[in-house]
Order: structure tokens, then sequence, then C-alpha cells
């Protein structure tokens, strides 16, 4: 029993006419036609009615038993094929600054059939470890505030940069070698939403100096190109990672008088168990990482 004639003989019960059958198959009306004939051989039963008068068809018992246990084969038939395409799929989550920056150069290095393999899931490095824990993809790359120790998962360490403070090239700080919280006191910041690490760290050092009104006056974006657009523009500033505003040169960086680092990593966990060509491919961006020098400007 071919898995065609199961097709097209779906399609016929469906539509009703041979006629109808051939269009949504793509087909001529013969390869309907003989498609049914092999079916009703092989079956040793009739399967349909043709209606006088008109063109269209009346399933018999048989047809509807077929019918139904048809559409259940070529239901499973296509969960097998997704499933066996999926085994050569590998979801990685990729927060936005290290989307833009980091994972470009890495990409560079793999062939296409590799960089097709990947299903990316962008968002915040905040939502990274919900996403690895709930196994919805199968690594990621994360930015912490800390060295990456937790025993849980499988860390691979790629590069460090520091968090600064972005101004307009005419703010009033922008010639200062180096800025405090203190120093920012009575600016408005801008930011993107909690999703990210960088407003975790902005809200942090906000109420740990004391700065309750800038923390309420913080404007938030969803994009970090809009941030760094509308301080650009001057409608504020920001704390951001030096290395997310490096190409920028519309902006001014600072770095802080109290050093603040942002740690990247490329991380699994431990117990999720990756396919083998999902393995392969997470060795081979390791020996990229390792082969490049990320801290090059």
């Amino acid at each position: 029993m071919l898995l065609n004639d199961l097709d097209y003989f779906v399609a016929l019960a469906e539509e009703g006419t041979f006629t109808g059958a051939s269009r949504k198959k793509f087909v001529s009306q013969p390869s309907i036609t003989n498609a049914l004939q092999r079916l009703e051989k092989e079956l040793g039963e009739q399967l349909i009615i043709r209606q006088r008068g008109t063109r269209s068809i009346k399933l018999t018992t048989a047809g509807t038993t077929l019918f139904q246990h048809s559409k259940n084969i070529l239901r499973e038939t296509e969960i097998i094929k997704s499933d066996i395409t999926n085994q050569h799929k590998v979801g990685i989550g990729v927060p936005p600054i290290i989307g833009a920056t980091i994972f470009p150069k890495i990409m560079r290095q793999l062939n296409a059939q590799e960089i097709d393999a990947f299903h990316m899931v962008e968002s915040g490095s905040s939502n990274m470890y919900e996403l690895l824990d709930n196994d919805k993809v199968d690594m990621v790359f994360v930015g912490s505030l800390t060295p990456e120790h937790d025993q849980n998962y499988d860390s691979h360490y790629i590069t460090k940069s520091q968090y600064v403070v972005v101004l307009p090239p005419e703010h009033r700080l922008a010639d200062q070698p180096r800025l405090t919280f203190a120093d920012l006191r009575g600016e408005r910041f801008i930011s993107v939403g909690e999703g990210f690490m960088q407003h975790r760290v902005l809200v942090e050092q906000l109420i740990a100096h004391n700065m309750i009104d800038e923390l309420r006056s913080t404007y938030i974006t969803n994009e970090i190109m809009t941030e760094q657009g509308l301080i650009a523009a001057g409608n504020g500033i920001g704390i951001m990672v030096e290395l997310a505003v490096r190409e920028r040169s519309d902006l001014v960086t600072v770095p802080l008088d109290e050093p603040l680092d942002f740690y990247i990593y490329l991380i699994q966990k431990r117990d999720h168990q990756l396919s083998a060509f999902a393995n392969c491919l997470k060795q081979k961006m390791i020996e990229v990482i390792n082969e490049i020098n990320f801290d090059d400007k």
C-alpha cells in the first residue's frame, strides 16, 4: 500500500470529486483513478460509489474505514519526517548584544549545512536560563555578571566586556576619564526591558546608590538599536556593555569608576541530551571560539 495512494484517496474523499482531488494534489485525474484502483485491488473492496447524474462520489463502508485510518497514517508519517528532520536542527538562544557581535564571527567559520541547522531564539540574557531549564533550546549564549560555576550547566567561556556609561558626544560628561553613579545623579536613563541583563544591572546600581528618582524616570524600550539611537539623539544616557556600542561613532563611552564585568559563555544544561549532530556542531563552535580573539577591537 503506497503512501501516495492513500494521500490521493484522502484528497478524493475530502473533495468529493476526481476533479477536485486532482486540483488539490496538482496531479492528473488518471493519477487519482489509478491510485483508487490499486487500493481497491489490494483490499478487495469497493471504496467509493459514483453518484448518478453528478461527478461526485460517496464512500462505501470500507472506504470510510480506509479514509479514517489513512488520515492517521499520513499524520503519523508527517510526525516521523518532522522528528527525523529535527535531529539535524539545533535550538540555540542568542541575546541581541551577543547576536550582533559574537555570534556572527562564529557563524562565518561554519558551513552552510551547519548554519541552516540553527533554530534561533532571540531574547535577553536574563531569559536564557529559563529556556535551557525548560528544554526549549539545546544551548544558549549568555551574559553573566559573575564567572559561571553552576554545576547544572556545562559552560564554555568566550570573553568578557565591561559595562560603560554611554553618552551622546555633546554631553557635559563625555570628556571625563571615568564616572561614578554619583556623577550621573539627575540624568535621564534609557534602557531595554526586564529580559535583559543590562536592565538588571542598571536597576541594581540605581537602587544601591539611592537614585530612586532616576529609576522611576528611566525610559524603557524593547530594542537595543532604539535605545542607542535615543541616546545618540540626546534623549538620555545609558549603562551598556562596551561590546554593544563598540562600532557606534555617534556615541561616547566612559568607563565606570567601579568596574562591572559582563562574562559571555556558551552554555548547555548537563542533563539535556544533545543529538549526535548537535554535539558535533557544539564542538565545532567551541573550536571556532578558541581560535577567535573577541577582544580585538
